[in-house]
């Protein structure tokens, strides 16, 4: 029985559509799996012609958040806690242990807290130097730092009424999720992904297989790197340059965040953005 051809997904085939739109490409061929070693997508000027351009496409989702997610999840989801009056909304630092002797112990602290009237307790020392605030006392920097030892960046009280006593709503960031009002973490971001496994063997495939042709790496950032997906919906453009191989052509930036607007970035361009949002609308989800 012949294997059964494996189509591009939906993230793939909207980076090439960004791309053909870009380059005035189309596709000649593509990575269906029939073969070990392809390229995800060979384009070119017409359907006739032979392959000008070769693109990969990572659209790795964040494992580690996921992973994370999945035990907030068990341990949170749907739960009334016994212990807190209160209403609570927590948010983890990427990493953070999450399971049943951690979770007891965080509903021992908010209980603490519910008891001396704390509503909200932050781990980021500038809030607790925010303009017409008194330094902060003892109380506020052992609170600090029982937040972090617990892994948690941020709580505070979003209700008191019965029907909220006992409920914990549980949120993460990782640490380039930090919606940042500037494009500092974009060039930092693409950097450790290529020093990860996935964008060390997209970048070799690319060396191996795009000899003689202008050679693509599209990276989709996780919707958790929200400084990435923030940066590039406001527009706004890195100062920085990322450690790109000579090689690479052009190296493409989306964000899962936002599907308005791309990053590329070219060692004679440096970072551009370009708005694309009428070819995302363009493009057709492939049918299950």
């Amino acid at each position: 029985m012949p294997k059964e051809l494996i189509q591009p997904t939906y993230d793939e085939l909207i980076a090439e559509a960004i791309v053909n739109a870009a380059m005035g490409t189309v596709r000649i061929r593509f990575d269906d799996q029939s073969a070990p070693g392809l390229v995800d997508f060979g384009l070119g000027p017409r359907l006739d012609a032979e392959v000008t351009d070769v693109l990969e496409v990572s659209s790795k989702r964040d494992r580690d958040t996921n992973a994370m997610w999945q035990q907030i999840n068990r341990v949170y989801d749907g739960r009334v806690h016994e212990g807190p009056q209160c209403g609570w909304a927590v948010q983890f630092q990427h990493g953070a242990t999450i399971g049943k002797g951690v979770s007891n112990r965080v509903i021992a602290f908010l209980v603490d807290l519910e008891k001396r009237g704390i509503t909200k307790v932050s781990a980021d020392p500038a809030d607790l130097f925010q303009a017409g605030h008194h330094f902060p006392s003892t109380d506020n920097l052992r609170d600090t730092a029982t937040a972090r030892e617990l892994g948690l960046n941020v709580v505070h009280q979003i209700g008191n009424s019965p029907d909220l006593a006992g409920r914990i709503s549980p949120s993460s960031f990782v640490p380039t999720g930090i919606a940042r009002a500037t494009a500092d973490a974009v060039s930092p971001y693409v950097n450790d992904f290529l020093d990860t496994t996935t964008g060390a063997n997209k970048i070799k495939k690319l060396a191996a297989k795009g000899s003689g042709k202008r050679q693509h790496l599209f990276i989709w950032s996780d919707m958790s790197h929200t400084s990435v997906g923030f940066a590039l919906k406001r527009g706004w453009l890195p100062s920085d340059a990322p450690t790109v191989p000579d090689h690479i052509h052009t190296l493409w930036l989306g964000s899962f965040f936002s599907f308005e607007n791309v990053y590329t970035w070219r060692c004679e361009e440096g970072w551009r953005v370009h708005r694309v949002a009428e070819v995302v609308d363009s493009v057709e989800p492939p049918s299950s």
